[in-house]
């Protein structure tokens, strides 16, 4: 599921394991996913960091000129968060 609504870390570790006990798939998040921090947090117990609601967002804001480049290093430093968590 995705979606740009806030993200309670707490309550997703929380049901991660009723999931996990439901199916034999990695399982990722991909709601309230907004930068590195929250990626690394989010990479740190589940098998999968999804963000899209944030990259729309990104690209919205953007010009036509500047909308490739911009979501790049949002993508970048969204990846940077969650690499260090998976060293």
């Amino acid at each position: 599921m995705t979606g740009s609504g806030a993200l309670n870390v707490e309550a997703v570790a929380e049901r991660l394991p009723l999931i996990r006990q439901k199916t034999g798939l990695p399982v990722g998040v991909g709601f309230g996913i907004r930068d590195a921090a929250t990626a690394a947090r989010i990479a740190g117990i589940a098998d999968a960091v999804v963000v899209g609601s944030r990259i729309i967002e990104e690209i919205e804001k953007s010009t036509v000129e500047t909308a490739c480049a911009n979501v790049k290093a949002l993508v970048a430093d969204i990846r940077r968060g969650v690499d260090e968590v998976k060293k």
